[in-house]
């Protein structure tokens, strides 16, 4: 029956208060006549100590509740939560009653009925009474069930958010509502909706003495700043911290209320989430027709979601994976708020020549988002030729097609191991943001009417990305260890996949032609505190030395062409742009003779060529002034 009442929709329960409101007031004003008689009675035969007539006492009895009625809801009492009611709203449900029994003893004066004074304050002594009583009644018998609730729960705050957030909260017998945290001492010991304030620096003794199972953060607090200061001050906690959605999506029915996230590490590693420019984001997109190659990768689907948000003439997805390229098609279509009609898929392989020529060809491309790449480190060491012939000649060609058909913005992925390279990834890279500066600067050589303008984007590692070490840490967690790190000393620079495919779009509305724009990563990290709070996230512990409990971290030493750490400039050289986030470098490049010569040196290679000399062709190809410094310097640095 709880669980029932509980569920039951607001208007729902506000209708049922007011009809038992009704019965007491009724029951009120017809006791004020028994105890003036001395006996119960029954009305339909009058009232023998006056001549009040059956139907006039009727009419006398059935007025007390229409007048105080509606002055209970111009007091706002039917909006309180019963489970939930204060000393504060029975004060006001006696003030409100006392106006009513006033204005009901003033009418029945008025018009005359012979009724004996003493009724008169003894209704409004059994009206306060019976009002009280049904709901303190109420409260007890609800707030027994909402304290076998599955889920005691602390809210952060004790501002509006907060306040709204415990207002919805109570209408779900999933969760209690045990207290208020605030930082503020001198509001410790106080209340708010009868639920005590809690100081953060004493909620230790409160979670283990209530069972707390969360911590609820609301919306208006996760900005990334505020996140990360929250989760320090609870830092003993952060298990069961929990972020909600904000409460308008809750209104509107766009998130549930029981869609908490737990915290994640980007929410300990994020940066201030920067205001992105929206002019610089529509730019080369808004009803423009535009390109994304990867489209199934993790850079190239997040590009594919915000691109297609910005509202593209038409969206092309080219991506050689059939499964990735379905599962990125299928998101997108799925989507009711975006017209599916704008998406156009291609499945195949940017390093086919022919195939890449007959996608641009088949379409008018104002934009392209060059993402495919062949990006994992080990793997790659050991298979270089497919680097080779994605990352080097796939780049080539798809930037050929677009000079040939026109293309007006062209935006290339790349990474910050194309810096000074110690691997065969790395070393691709650096060749295709070469190959791509050096076309700039010859477009006439393919096509005298071309005006598009080549644009480098190099950042460093994204959260979540597929291969990355984040799914690898996480998996290992799930499995109870050990999560395994190259180095102790290993660093890395890292970024949410959200930010820097927002960074990028930015990043080509800004190009003239040719520039090389690195994206601002903000500190390094230590890949092993990296390892380390991803297992308190967990709820585990670090496993120590010479002990059994909690989860061991294993070092594994550094992999074929792994670095220390990585580099964002190959030089100093550099000079701002008009998004603070986004930093131009100046570097040499390679003369466009020696680039077309590379260029048909690997479309030649043979499959059997030897990897010392291949390493030693991608060295050569890349060692331009800028880029001479060797791998043993940089690991020694």
């Amino acid at each position: 029956m709880k669980d029932f009442l509980l569920n039951l929709p607001r208007n729902i329960k506000r209708l049922i208060l007011i009809f038992v409101d009704i019965a007491s007031l009724s029951f009120a004003a017809y006791l004020a006549f028994v105890i003036r008689a001395g006996s119960f009675f029954d009305p339909y035969n009058g009232y023998a100590i006056t001549n009040i007539t059956p139907d006039e006492l009727l009419l006398v009895i059935s007025l007390a509740p229409i007048i105080a009625v509606p002055v209970l809801i111009y007091f706002r009492l039917y909006r309180s939560i019963t489970r939930y009611i204060s000393s504060e709203t029975f004060s006001k449900i006696a003030y409100a009653l006392i106006i009513s029994g006033v204005a009901w003893s003033s009418i029945l004066i008025y018009l005359g009925f012979p009724i004996p004074r003493l009724i008169y304050p003894t209704y409004i002594l059994f009206s306060i009474s019976f009002v009280c009583y049904t709901r303190f009644t109420a409260r007890n018998y609800l707030m027994s069930r909402a304290l076998e609730a599955t889920n005691n729960v602390l809210i952060y705050s004790i501002d509006n958010e907060a306040k709204a957030l415990f207002q919805h909260l109570s209408n779900h017998i999933k969760y209690n509502v045990v207290g208020f945290i605030t930082s503020d001492s001198k509001l410790e010991r106080s209340v708010l909706s009868n639920i005590p304030i809690i100081n953060i620096n004493n909620i230790d003794s409160i979670v283990e003495k209530k069972n707390i199972k969360e911590i609820l953060i609301p919306d208006i607090y996760q900005k990334t700043g505020e996140l990360r200061n929250i989760i320090k001050n609870l830092h003993s906690h952060k298990k069961i911290i929990r972020k909600i959605p904000s409460l308008e999506n809750i209104v509107t029915g766009k998130a549930n209320i029981s869609d908490f996230k737990k915290i994640d590490i980007k929410d300990l590693l994020g940066r201030e989430t920067v205001k992105s420019d929206s002019y610089l984001l529509k730019s080369c997109i808004e009803n423009k027709t535009v390109l994304v190659t990867g489209a199934g990768g993790s850079i190239g689907s997040e590009l594919a979601r915000q691109i297609i948000s910005l509202k593209p003439k038409l969206l092309i997805l080219f991506e050689q994976s059939e499964y990735f390229l379905y599962k990125i098609e299928n998101e997108i279509k799925s989507n009711k708020q975006i017209d599916g009609s704008k998406l156009k898929i291609y499945l195949g392989s940017v390093s086919d020549k022919k195939y890449t020529e007959y996608v641009f060809s088949s379409n008018k491309v104002d934009t392209v988002y060059h993402a495919a790449a062949c990006k994992h480190v080990p793997l790659i060491e050991s298979n270089p030729l497919s680097a080779i012939t994605t990352n080097i000649l796939g780049s080539y060609y798809v930037a050929k097609s677009a000079i040939k058909n026109n293309v007006k913005n062209f935006i290339f992925v790349s990474s910050d191991k194309a810096v000074r390279p110690t691997n065969i990834m790395g070393s691709t890279k650096r060749f295709a943001e070469i190959t791509l500066q050096s076309m700039q600067d010859n477009i006439l050589k393919y096509n005298e009417n071309s005006k598009i303008k080549f644009c480098i984007v190099r950042f460093g590692n994204v959260l979540d990305t597929s291969g990355s070490v984040i799914p690898l840490f996480r998996e290992q967690i799930s499995k109870g260890g050990p999560l395994t790190v190259t180095h102790p000393d290993i660093i890395r620079y890292f970024m949410t996949i959200e930010e820097a495919v927002e960074l990028v779009i930015q990043a080509g509305s800004l190009s003239d032609g040719g520039e090389i724009y690195i994206l601002d990563m903000g500190e390094p990290i230590k890949v092993l505190e990296l390892a380390k709070e991803m297992i308190k996230l967990s709820g585990n512990n670090v496993r120590k030395k010479n002990s059994v409990d909690g989860i061991e971290i294993i070092f594994t030493g550094l992999r074929p062409g792994e670095k220390m750490y990585e580099e964002l400039f190959i030089n100093d050289e550099k000079r701002n742009t008009l998004h603070k986030d986004i930093v131009c470098a100046i570097e040499s490049k390679l003369s466009y003779d020696k680039v077309i010569e590379y260029i048909d040196t690997f479309e030649n290679l043979k499959l059997n060529i030897p990897h010392k000399e291949l390493q030693s062709l991608l060295s050569e190809s890349i060692n331009c002034d800028d880029n001479k410094k060797n791998i043993i310097d940089i690991n020694k640095k």
